[in-house]
């Protein structure tokens, strides 16, 4: 009897588990058929929107956009552009008045000017009174004297190679080569000189010769321009400068002399050393008394 039972509840367990997965499985198919159709509707619906909008988009006349472009086209066909021809025909001839004259040298470029210098023995002069005290305004290049321009031969060969200046050797132009080799010729301290006084000139300061106080140049302060005249209390030597190869030796009384000299003017005195490579190092001494 017990195995009878066992054996019916066994069957009415299986019973039940097969009705629910059936149950379970039409519950699936169903619920898949519904997420079908759904996703049929949506799309259908999409595409339905989209050709109402693409039918009214056709439909609807032209806006204040297609006008605004059509001004923007007229606009643009009013300013055209015009060739180098019409602006500067070549072969009309343009009368101007005289404020149009004006109007246009203003943008023209003059050229460059260069002043002709004449060489003697070891001075380079500028006979032209005007040429000359523009060179002299130019930079404090040269010293007037007689209605002429009197420049040391250092100074003629940097406003030589700065192209302001036009060396002639009676009716022979000299080149900046050929003016260098004479100089050196003339003055066998040129080499060294030269190289201190273009140093100096390039960073911007003024440079007179310093031959009244036995050495090569007077030094003055960056922005001093000295005017023809008597002197201002600002336009003061602020150094005095000797020039000297690496190799060059002197005596004791020698640097004592330079020193008292320039302190006697209340400058400060430096030596301008110049190394084989053209490399200028300036040394400064200084008297101190107990």
């Amino acid at each position: 009897m017990k195995k009878k039972t066992e054996t019916k509840k066994a069957t009415s367990k299986r019973k039940t588990k097969i009705i629910e997965e059936k149950e379970f499985l039409e519950d699936t198919k169903t619920k898949k058929k519904t997420t079908k159709k759904t996703a049929v509707k949506a799309k259908k619906e999409s595409i339905d929107k989209v050709k109402k909008v693409s039918k009214e988009k056709t439909k609807k006349p032209k806006t204040d956009k297609v006008k605004k472009k059509s001004k923007k086209t007229e606009e643009i066909e009013e300013i055209k552009p015009l060739s180098c021809e019409e602006i500067f025909p070549e072969n009309e001839e343009v009368q101007e008045t005289p404020s149009e004259e004006s109007e246009a040298n203003k943008f023209k470029r003059e050229p460059k000017k260069k002043y002709k210098g004449t060489l003697l023995e070891n001075k380079v002069y500028i006979f032209n009174k005007t040429d000359g005290e523009e060179v002299y305004d130019y930079g404090c290049f040269g010293k007037m004297k007689d209605d002429k321009n009197e420049l040391s031969l250092e100074e003629a060969l940097v406003l030589a190679k700065r192209n302001k200046l036009k060396i002639y050797e009676g009716k022979k132009e000299l080149n900046v080569e050929e003016f260098y080799e004479y100089a050196c010729l003339q003055d066998k301290e040129f080499p060294w000189k030269f190289t201190v006084y273009e140093e100096l000139r390039g960073r911007g300061l003024l440079v007179r010769t310093g031959f009244k106080f036995g050495t090569h140049f007077r030094v003055y302060a960056r922005g001093v321009k000295l005017k023809r005249g008597p002197k201002s209390v600002k336009e003061h030597t602020r150094w005095i400068v000797h020039a000297i190869p690496e190799n060059y030796t002197c005596s004791f009384p020698e640097l004592s002399r330079a020193v008292r000299l320039a302190h006697n003017i209340r400058a400060k005195m430096l030596w301008a050393v110049v190394d084989d490579e053209g490399d200028v190092t300036y040394y400064e001494i200084i008297r101190k008394t107990p």
